[in-house]
């Protein structure tokens, strides 16, 4: 039995069923309590949502119909490639400038022309104080040449960019941005770095020296860093709604600040095997980590264990450093067979600390992409260690380390340069 405030809904539906077949349903008990059974008809608008910001921009729709079909309305202030056509047509949709200061609203009515068949797309464009795919800039170089740092957003729609979301999640990021102290997610890579090109800074020259951060609008992949030989990197950062230092910031520093500009390796465990020997699908081996190598990349790392080969052999009895740089075995996926300089750092569990030589190899990096000397000298002078630091080099959680695994995939290095 249903109440009545049901069978007052019934009312409103229409059920769309075979035209055949409508018989059928007005006469079977349950289906005839629909009074609004009418003939499906094939004609869908895809998407049935098209939104945009103040500027004059275009949308690309699809109507997919069993004949040919019409627009019956459509507001003033948008346009469209054709308004009639036969079955399967792309349309480009043209929302027109809009003055600043409100939103407007609208719709599209697409109907079936000689049927009484219609549906519908909604339009909306939303107020906002830059026009759509406009260029800022938050922060620029106050010495040498500078860095590019390029950041992309994925997944934020026309109202969440008019609410200041979408901004506010960049600034987000290049505050978490600082190099001082499954396969997972994949993209257009072409479509990024031909859209990198358009930054005022940013040439075929220095696109390997330059940092793209995207920013997903979601919370559920974990991070991954997308790099070529050249140096070109991509660096995911998903709005990460862990606990720290799985956070955003933690991500952040991981991806972008370890891997993508650091050219640093992982230092995280997954096999309590020797490297040489393990023979998992999931992680890289010797021939991947060689291959970085040959790149002149991970310099926290090493293959040997032997105290004067080491890359951070320079610091292990320096006076400053002798308490925290040593040599550990594990790193790179593998307990045995690698070897990492520091307890623990920003590149095991994504902690707010990176270990000294990655922090020397960062300065190095900065200072060779900005024209400048590096000097070691000038490092030591200038290196922010203290007793608090340091001691984050020992905060290790295994409860952390083991939810790591989940969040982050391993660099994916491509050969050769992005640009064809």
């Amino acid at each position: 039995m249903y109440n009545l405030e049901h069978l007052m809904e019934l009312q409103k539906i229409t059920l769309e069923v075979p035209e055949s077949a409508i018989p059928l349903y007005q006469a079977e008990p349950g289906w005839s309590d629909f009074k609004r059974i009418a003939a499906h008809r094939e004609l869908v608008c895809r998407p049935a949502l098209a939104t945009a910001i103040n500027t004059q921009c275009t949308r690309t729709l699809v109507i997919d119909a069993e004949g040919d079909w019409i627009v019956e309305r459509k507001p003033e202030w948008c346009e469209l490639s054709q308004t009639e056509g036969s079955k399967k047509t792309e349309l480009t949709l043209t929302f027109q400038q809009m003055p600043a200061g409100n939103n407007r609203e609208g719709e599209i009515v697409f109907k079936l022309k000689d049927q009484d068949y219609t549906t519908k797309c909604k339009l909306t464009q939303y107020d906002y104080s830059y026009g759509e795919d406009e260029i800022i800039t938050l922060q620029t170089a106050k010495r040498g040449k500078g860095i590019n740092l390029v950041f992309l957003g994925d997944g934020f729609n026309a109202e969440d960019i008019s609410k200041g979301e979408y901004l506010k999640a960049m600034k987000e990021q290049v505050e978490n941005s600082t190099f001082t102290g499954g396969v997972g997610l994949r993209c257009d890579y072409e479509d990024v770095f031909k859209y990198a090109l358009q930054m005022p800074t940013v040439t075929k020259d220095n696109l390997n020296q330059s940092l793209i951060i995207i920013t997903p609008n979601t919370t559920d992949y974990g991070g991954i860093c997308q790099m070529w030989d050249d140096g070109s990197a991509i660096a995911f950062c998903p709005m990460s709604n862990y606990g720290y230092p799985l956070d955003t910031r933690g991500v952040i520093q991981h991806e972008a600040g370890g891997h993508g500009f650091g050219k640093l390796g992982d230092e995280y465990i997954y096999h309590n095997e020797f490297i040489d020997f393990c023979t998992c699908t999931c992680c890289g081996h010797v021939y991947e980590f060689n291959h970085a190598k040959g790149n002149g990349w991970y310099d926290n790392l090493s293959l040997t264990g032997k105290m004067h080969e080491v890359p951070w052999s320079h610091l292990i009895f320096h006076e400053r450093y002798s308490e925290v740089v040593d040599v550990f075995e594990g790193g790179y996926m593998h307990n045995r067979g690698v070897f990492r300089s520091e307890q623990n750092s920003c590149m095991n569990n994504d902690i707010p600390y990176y270990s000294t030589i990655s922090r020397e190899s960062i300065v190095r990096r900065i200072k060779a992409y900005a024209g400048e000397t590096y000097s070691f000298e000038d490092f030591v002078a200038n290196d922010k260690l203290s007793a608090a630091t340091a001691s984050r080099s020992l905060d290790v959680s295994p409860f952390v380390e083991s939810r790591m695994h989940s969040v982050h995939h391993t660099p994916q290095i491509h050969k050769g340069s992005p640009l064809k």
